[in-house]
């Protein structure tokens, strides 16, 4: 069987992926992070989180996926780039995490997966389900424990915190937070993807950058 050199570069790519963390020095996807936290009057619903690629990883998902070459997804391509393009990300907790208090937890899932592209630039939107999280604090934190991906939050407007202010008055901060530090193997094997919360030796630490929401009802 003949695979076209597309489906070849794109098959390398999400290789790349899965390789261990001995990659970390030299990321090779670049993306940054917005985050939109919606509140259901005085209750936080959950968070937007978008995703703009870098225009070399752009440019293979459009030529796989936009199969029309009409610079769009319809309903159908967008469930091909939902399926080959994203849902492996479950294997790693969606690059998402969150903590309240000492405990840190992943979304099981996510919901509402949109792309779309714009300016040559794909992007990504789902949803994060924060409904049971207790009012007071709660920190949101988007990073690839890999290494692979060099994710960052853009300087401008990287938050936006839809509520409604007869109810309640968030605040966020974003914060390198030196008190929860993640540890990771260097030299994982080809399949790891575990996440150390406790140092072992031969682990590097991370320090990740909390979005900081504080809010009450």
């Amino acid at each position: 069987m003949i695979i076209s050199r597309t489906k070849m570069r794109f098959f390398f790519i999400f290789a790349l992926l899965l390789l261990p963390t001995i990659l970390s020095a030299h990321p090779h996807m670049f993306l940054t992070s917005t985050e939109e936290f919606v509140w259901d009057k005085e209750s936080l619903s959950g968070c937007w989180i978008e995703w703009t690629f870098d225009q070399f990883f752009s440019a293979d998902i459009i030529r796989a996926y936009d199969t029309d070459d009409n610079k769009q997804f319809s309903d159908a391509e967008t469930k091909k780039v939902y399926n080959g393009a994203f849902i492996n990300l479950k294997n790693y907790y969606y690059f998402t995490f969150i903590r309240q208090g000492k405990n840190r937890t992943n979304p099981p899932s996510v919901s509402k997966f949109t792309a779309g592209i714009r300016n040559e630039k794909m992007w990504y939107r789902f949803f994060i389900d924060l409904s049971k999280s207790k009012p007071g604090e709660i920190c949101l934190s988007v990073y690839d424990y890999t290494f692979f991906c060099d994710i960052r939050y853009p300087d401008a407007n990287p938050v936006k915190l839809t509520y409604d202010p007869a109810f309640v008055h968030p605040t966020y901060q974003i914060i390198e937070n030196k008190d929860y530090p993640v540890y990771y193997n260097p030299l994982g094997a080809i399949d790891d993807n575990t996440i150390y919360y406790t140092w072992k030796k031969g682990l590097q630490t991370y320090y990740p950058r909390e979005i900081r929401i504080t809010y009450a009802k």
